[in-house]
């Protein structure tokens, strides 16, 4: 299906570039029908008509390749090279029938074919203009009164027709590719601003950890996983404790350092799978994929384990703060707000009990971290 639809869209693609370059030499055989108009083309109207016949039937006739797909067949479905042939073949028969205006009917098809060249392959432009010169060299030769010939004249010409098929179609790629590198350096930058903006919509200003929208995300792709298969997860509600006399005693700026360094070290202590995020005030919540809630303790205890070595201010460098845990698994059937209140209540009873505890569902496990609180 999305072969086929890609295939489609590249052939009209395909026909619409075979379009342009047509178009193109339409201009130009308009600017020959100007020139023979005011007598400067060695061709009668009716010759020039079937020139010109001639030459937009040839855009058709690969046009209606394209069409047929019989393109497709080839090692180049695009056919580059036969419509760049066929547009120089056309530029070069008709500037030869120009007697003073050659420059003006030469270079008036010339642009277009610069713009359609650099489509081509280093080895097909080279081919290309190879073609082009020796076309024209040869009309040069044969198809002109040689006793009547500007030398001169041609072979400058000959070197400004070189010169525009040679580097034409490289100094457009180069610019091209300059072009294409600068919106690929901004496309860079502005993919990096955009995940800085995800970021700071994710993440929790004062202390860097997930918040309560990206929380959520998260608990609803861990609860689809378990919904579908044979998987388990749990969440720690956890709330620090006393954290209202820190405010009371040390300031509000200690009370902000004290959460960005809970942060810090809860970040330290799970795992890279897990997840930990602030919900508000001073209580997180850390979700434990694939993991039940016995397992769910071990991460609570390296947690209070690592609070042990946290200082709080250096007014009082002894001083500690503990947590108190609550920790639940994932049931079938639960709402993630049924998950969250059911760990909130473990949560309540650590703290109704005496705080600095992990309370698990359906049990008590007492944190190790002996600390001072005063």
């Amino acid at each position: 299906m999305h072969a086929t639809e890609d295939t489609s869209t590249q052939q009209k693609g395909r026909i619409y570039r075979v379009a342009t370059l047509g178009a193109g030499i339409f201009v130009h055989l308009m600017v020959c029908w100007t020139v023979l108009s005011i007598g400067y083309m060695k061709i009668d109207a009716i010759e020039m008509f079937g020139l010109s016949s001639l030459a937009i039937a040839g855009f058709l006739f690969l046009a209606l390749l394209i069409g047929i797909e019989w393109n497709l067949t080839l090692e180049d479905p695009d056919m580059a090279v036969p419509q760049m042939i066929w547009a120089l073949t056309i530029v070069i028969i008709t500037s030869h029938f120009a007697i003073e205006l050659k420059a003006v009917v030469l270079l008036s098809g010339l642009a277009m074919i610069v713009m359609g060249a650099n489509r081509l392959s280093r080895s097909q432009q080279i081919l290309v203009a190879g073609y082009g010169l020796l076309l024209y060299l040869t009309s040069v030769v044969y198809l002109t009164n040689i006793e009547g010939l500007g030398w001169v004249t041609e072979i400058v010409l000959l070197i400004a027709f070189g010169l525009v098929l040679v580097f034409g179609p490289a100094l457009y790629r180069f610019e091209r590719s300059v072009f294409e590198g600068m919106i690929t350096d901004k496309n860079e930058a502005l993919g990096k601003a955009l995940e800085q903006i995800r970021e700071m919509a994710i993440r929790d200003e004062l202390t860097g950890v997930y918040n309560r929208r990206h929380l959520m995300d998260v608990l609803a792709h861990e609860k689809a996983m378990a919904d579908r298969k044979n998987y388990v997860f749990s969440i720690c509600y956890v709330d620090l404790d006393y954290f209202k006399k820190v405010n009371d005693r040390f300031g509000h700026a200690t009370g902000d350092d004290v959460l960005r360094n809970f942060a810090g070290v809860a970040e330290d202590v799970i795992r890279e799978v897990d997840c930990i995020a602030r919900i508000g005030g001073e209580e997180f919540v850390m979700v434990f994929p694939g993991t039940n809630q016995s397992d769910a303790v071990r991460g609570a205890e390296r947690l209070a384990a690592g609070l042990k070595d946290m200082p709080v201010t250096p007014v009082e460098p002894r001083y500690r703060i503990t947590t108190s845990v609550g920790i639940t698994e994932y049931r079938p059937g639960d709402t993630i707000q049924q998950l969250i209140d059911r760990a909130d209540r473990a949560l309540y009873d650590a703290k109704r009990t005496g705080r600095n505890r992990i309370v698990v569902t359906g049990g008590e496990v007492s944190s190790t971290a002996a600390a001072k609180t005063s």
